[in-house]
């Protein structure tokens, strides 16, 4: 026999993360500067030092996902289009982002949804399905859009944003 599908699982991940972490870099910088600021003052507005931008710019590394929410909100953009997961919507005015238990508690009843299945289709740990249901943490990028494609939306969606 042969069990090359955990392999090849772990490698579309890792193609994935590379390719979010492109697009995001490539988005961040393609939004600094039709916003017509400069780096020096995105960092300054988003409180993250100018070398920690430069990092994300270089492609070694995104923020942690509560920061790409401050960024969408920054620009008035999808957090879907800063992962490279949507195209710019013109003319968009988002929600601000809810505390994320409330929506993701609003999601599961909208679509019918228990936690215990959630965990066992989806391929999450039941701590952490709690965790994120009682606002004790919000979930990782990686995790995000696990959960976002799992429901079938964005994770505008899945943050309340829409």
């Amino acid at each position: 026999m042969f069990f090359l599908p955990v392999r090849d699982n772990i490698y579309r991940m890792e193609v994935e993360e590379m390719e979010i972490l492109s697009n995001f870099a490539e988005t961040l910088e393609e939004l600094i500067f039709e916003h017509k600021t400069d780096i020096k003052q995105f960092s300054k507005d988003m409180k993250i030092s100018l070398s920690e931008v430069y990092y994300y710019l270089e492609r070694k590394g995104i923020p942690r996902f509560p920061k790409i929410i401050e960024i969408a909100d920054y620009f008035n953009c999808s957090v879907d289009y800063i992962l490279g997961l949507a195209q710019f919507q013109e003319n968009a005015n988002y929600k601000k982002t809810p505390p994320f238990h409330t929506s993701f508690q609003r999601l599961l009843k909208s679509k019918n949804i228990s936690r215990y299945r959630l965990c066992k289709e989806g391929h999450f740990a039941e701590t952490r399905v709690d965790s994120w249901y009682h606002g004790k943490s919000i979930p990782s990028t990686d995790n995000a859009i696990k959960l976002a494609k799992y429901f079938d939306c964005s994770v505008d969606s899945l943050l309340g944003r829409e």
